[in-house]
């Protein structure tokens, strides 16, 4: 990518180049390193890029909001949940108490997004953030946000924003071939070994 990051459409672009794409780090490969706006600016592209649904976003690399293009996001859910629904995830125990109490409170809206702050004081479960962040590494929610002032973050289930179809359309496929699908986003040539293996493998 020669251009730098200056609106929605770059943005676009260069999720759509790397795959996968960390919003923020100062110093390695990040949407951040490839803009060529003030920070505040670059908070509200990334928004309005998110609330088209035409990517992913998320805690999905290395505890970093990133961003995911829609070519790669069925493969990573397939991976990540090694082919659990949430729902047989429950039925295995595989699931922690605290994950479930907050994917049923997500749930119990219908299909809307969650404002992911309101829930947490709603619920007052110890750790909500980390839960929270835990249930997006194994993409069982991403964000999107609200108009505000800095944008109030909400969290979906990725079925209720890209459908139940698409989401899981890589459940069948082999977990090698997932792994070689996703090793090759060019987002992720600056991770070290021992954090591409973390991103390149399950997490339940």
């Amino acid at each position: 990518m020669n251009d730098r990051i200056c609106n929605e459409d770059d943005l676009y672009r260069a999720v759509e180049e790397y795959g996968i794409l960390t919003f923020w780090d100062e110093e390695k490969l990040s949407a951040w390193t490839l803009s060529g706006v003030s920070f505040m600016k670059l908070w509200y592209i990334r928004e309005r890029l998110i609330n088209t649904k035409k990517v992913a976003y998320g805690k999905f690399a290395n505890k970093k909001a990133t961003f995911v293009s829609l070519s790669l996001f069925p493969s990573l859910c397939a991976l990540r949940r090694d082919g659990y629904d949430f729902d047989s995830l429950c039925d295995e125990g595989l699931c922690p108490h605290r994950e479930r109490l907050v994917m049923d409170a997500v749930l119990s809206y219908g299909g809307e997004p969650v404002p992911r702050y309101a829930l947490g004081k709603s619920l007052s479960i110890k750790g909500y953030d980390g839960v929270v962040d835990s249930l997006q590494n194994k993409t069982y929610l991403c964000m999107t946000f609200k108009k505000s002032m800095m944008g109030t973050a909400l969290i979906s289930t990725p079925e209720d924003l890209f459908g139940y179809d698409f989401v899981r359309s890589q459940y069948s496929t082999p977990t090698d071939k997932l792994i070689s699908t996703l090793s090759q986003a060019k987002g992720l040539c600056d991770f070290d070994d021992k954090t591409l293996s973390k991103i390149l493998s399950k997490a339940i």
